[in-house]
């Protein structure tokens, strides 16, 4: 009997033991199964909780940038009227200005209309003055046998600009002469320069500097000053131009003015320079941060204020105020005495 119970005592213990055992795994397994969602959900609020930080940042960039423009148009609004610049400004080219480039320009004559409207247009806006403004005086008494051209010496009537042209294996360089907003085809490079041109653009296509050039424009109409009674001999003598005529301005040494016809040559040197973006010349051409293209129209300051006239890009064809942070690039700046 006693036997008996000592066998069914341990076997109790036995199972009560083995009950608490599992009783424990079980609450193992649960503190475990616990701990692994608590990472889980702990993992899940900290990857909420970066998105959240980068949004609230983006947030805060984007709010700073439209307070920026914010306070921008309202220091324009509060103020009576815009402070236009006077215009055109001065030359950007200095000594410090290095060239890069230098060509000539073919196929004048055959763009002579392009050539001659550009001329008239910047004639009409006072960049050069035909001949100098000289007179039929003055050219008879200064210009005696030498030959005084319509447009001459250095005339900086605007920016010439690069237009690459690629026709399958065929490439060119088109010419294009910038008159204040309008922009004239005037003519080409010569082939042998069109590989050298080609690099040129390419390595200034993305860059932060500006291109600009000076022109040296000679020909046109041009007049001169000979003597009436000798004009025969002079035709005839290659060594009329460097003889001295006694007291060229006297009665009995009468002076006409012979015209020739017109021919241009027109000759360019590219420089680089930067420019910084709220010190931007009336006519630069420019991009925008928003991918638009176009001219400078009108300069206002304190603020200073871009009025642009696009050419392409979104708002093509339309007037868009810009300033200078909006400014992503200033591809060329006319140079104009």
């Amino acid at each position: 009997m006693t036997a008996l119970t000592i066998v069914l005592g341990l076997a109790g213990g036995c199972l009560i033991l083995g009950i608490i055992l599992i009783a424990l795994l079980v609450h193992v397994h649960h503190l475990k199964q616990s701990a692994k969602e608590q990472a889980s959900l702990l993992k899940s609020i900290r990857t909420r909780l970066v998105r959240q930080t980068l949004t609230n940042q983006k947030q805060d960039t984007a709010m700073a940038q439209l307070k920026d423009e914010n306070d921008a148009y309202k220091q324009k609004l509060l103020k009576p009227g815009p402070k236009p610049v006077s215009v055109p400004q001065n030359r950007r080219i200095n000594a410090n200005s290095r060239a890069i480039f230098r060509s000539y320009v073919v196929g004048l004559d055959y763009y002579q209309k392009e050539f001659e409207a550009a001329l008239a247009d910047a004639s009409r806006r006072g960049y050069f003055k035909p001949y100098d403004d000289y007179n039929d005086s003055g050219l008879k008494a200064d210009y005696l046998y030498d030959k005084k051209y319509r447009v001459d010496a250095d005339a900086n009537i605007g920016e010439v600009q690069l237009v690459e042209e690629v026709d399958g294996a065929k490439r060119s360089v088109r010419v294009e002469l910038k008159v204040a907003e309008h922009g004239y085809v005037i003519g080409y490079l010569p082939k042998k320069q069109v590989n050298e041109a080609f690099n040129v653009i390419d390595i200034y296509a993305n860059s932060v500097m500006t291109l600009s050039s000076k022109t040296h424009l000679t020909g046109g109409q041009w007049k001169m000053a000979i003597d009436a009674v000798d004009e025969m001999h002079y035709l005839n003598d290659p060594n009329a131009q460097n003889r001295r005529l006694p007291d060229y301005g006297s009665v009995d040494t009468p002076l006409q003015i012979k015209t020739g016809q017109k021919s241009y040559f027109l000759q360019f040197t590219l420089y680089e320079m930067e420019i910084p973006t709220n010190q931007i010349p009336l006519y630069s051409l420019i991009d925008t941060v928003k991918g638009q293209r176009g001219s400078v129209v009108t300069v206002e300051a304190e603020p200073t204020t871009y009025i642009v006239a696009v050419e392409a890009g979104p708002d093509a064809g339309q007037q868009i105020s810009v300033v200078p942070t909006e400014i992503d690039r200033i591809i060329w700046v006319p140079n104009w005495k």
